[in-house]
């Protein structure tokens, strides 16, 4: 504890102040004190009020009279010594709150991504664990779960390193039954545009047709294609054939390692689309629940029962559909851990060869607030369900093979994707780890140049936008391959 500037001795209160030398923090800095902002310790900006010296950053924290500066720890890697910083801005703040974050210092998006730069670095199981551990102070069973998702990727890694041209199509549709409350997607209620749907598809297809032939030419290979949004299946049942009939027509499915489909919404399930599915080259589907509790269905929007989901789940297996994953979300509002465990058990009897288990995200384009988090966050039961699901998981034979993190998770938390050995999605993998190519199309869509430096292009994520501009969507990416 240094000792107190006369300038800062009116910072006596209990709040948490931050002081930097310029106008805004840096933005490390912003990362690791947003750690703590569902914690009640998220501190007040002083900006303009560090001195930078040899020997200090000119960023300092104070609550009450213990004030403290972040030092300069001496590296010459700039990436480096802002980690070494961030790292110091955590511990500080965790002794002010008296909060660990799951993942102590860790902000970034991609914890197993972490550990494959280690391995790749020759680092050993034991040894990228004890980083996790060590360094950036992640609890023990998080360190665990990402080594292990890392070792469970280790084959596809490879695989791209001695196949570079190996590229992934992802296709979006934006159209949904309902809206459900949490979603932050390009997705719009299916209802309000179903005028306008056919052209939109006629728009998707030269999109389509305008890009995916130079691709070919110049000698890519299409390893996945990935039909999101949205949801896909809230097409009726003539769109949607001829929506899946002209994509397979410009990418030809016969030897993808992947063709997923989001069926995500149970309602917009029928027999005749996953026939048309199933023709048409699907090998992977979802058919995603989030819970299997009628309330907390009805609450979210959903606008559909766990008998529906139980109902469309059969049909697919019936349809000859053997790898199907199922989405579930761990924080929904009102649920306690029973609730929880009863999804679990459910999804459990359906024997699905895929779980991915979301903590939910409160995000500014949800209109499940930000100021409802106070309520989800009543006590710590996201962690718990995590815990459960891992569990349910390796009862039915699944290991992790992707995970990300998002902002404003509760609890820091995690979103992890299990599977049957076997039926894992390259497209997920390889969208995490950025290391392959993809050329998004539709409105939302991003594509993104995986070389030594990733280059992005935005597709415009209103529908109307989209219909004005598709053809200068296709021409962005022309301009990029």
């Amino acid at each position: 504890m240094s000792d107190l500037p006369e300038m800062n001795n009116t910072y006596t209160d209990s709040k948490i102040y931050m002081g930097f030398p310029e106008d805004l923090p840096p933005h490390y800095a912003y990362e690791a004190v947003q750690i703590f902002n569902d914690c009640g310790g998220f501190p007040e900006f002083v900006p303009n009020s560090g001195i930078k010296t040899d020997k200090n950053s000119g960023i300092w924290l104070q609550k009450g009279e213990e004030r403290y500066d972040i030092p300069f720890f001496g590296e010459e890697n700039e990436k480096l010594e802002h980690k070494l910083q961030k790292r110091e801005i955590y511990r500080i703040m965790s002794n002010f709150t008296g909060y660990t974050s799951p993942w102590g210092c860790m902000t970034g998006v991609r914890p197993a991504k972490i550990v494959n730069v280690l391995f790749n670095s020759g680092a050993t199981y034991q040894e990228a664990l004890e980083e996790l551990e060590n360094f950036y102070m992640a609890r023990s069973e998080k360190a665990e779960l990402a080594v292990k998702t890392a070792c469970n990727q280790e084959s596809f890694l490879k695989e791209q390193i001695e196949n570079p041209k190996n590229i992934a199509i992802y296709v979006g549709i934006p159209f949904c039954p309902t809206r459900c409350l949490y979603c932050s997607f390009t997705s719009h209620p299916i209802g309000k545009y179903i005028k306008i749907v056919d052209k939109y598809l006629e728009l998707l297809e030269a999109e389509l047709r305008t890009v995916v032939p130079v691709l070919l030419q110049k000698g890519y290979n299409i390893e996945s294609l990935y039909i999101g949004g949205g949801t896909p299946t809230s097409l009726s049942e003539t769109s949607f054939e001829k929506f899946l009939g002209f994509v397979t027509d410009v990418v030809n499915p016969v030897n993808l390692k992947e063709f997923s489909l989001e069926a995500g919404r149970p309602d917009s399930i029928t027999p005749e689309k996953l026939r048309i599915a199933k023709k048409a080259g699907v090998t992977r589907i979802s058919v995603n629940p989030q819970t299997m509790n009628n309330a907390t269905l009805e609450l979210i929007g959903r606008r559909h029962s766990a008998e529906e989901v139980i109902s469309a789940f059969e049909m697919a297996r019936m349809a000859g559909f053997d790898n199907i994953n199922m989405d579930i979300i761990a924080g929904l509002p009102g649920e306690e851990l029973s609730h929880f465990e009863y999804t679990l058990e459910k999804i459990a009897q359906l024997k699905p060869d895929g779980l991915t288990v979301h903590t939910l995200s409160v995000k500014r384009a949800a209109d499940l607030k930000r100021d409802a988090k106070a309520e989800l966050l009543r006590h710590d039961i996201t962690g718990k369900m995590l815990i459960e699901s891992q569990k349910c998981a390796s009862s039915m034979g699944m290991i992790p093979f992707y995970m990300y993190r998002q902002k404003n998770m509760l609890g820091n938390h995690e979103n992890v994707s299990y599977c049957r050995p076997g039926c894992e999605s390259p497209y997920n993998i390889h969208i995490m780890e950025e290391d392959q190519t993809i050329f998004a199309f539709g409105a939302g869509g991003v594509t993104k140049i995986c070389q030594k430096d990733i280059i992005r292009s935005f597709n415009v994520k209103s529908v109307e936008d989209y219909m004005k501009r598709s053809e200068e969507m296709a021409q962005r990416k022309l301009m990029l391959i």
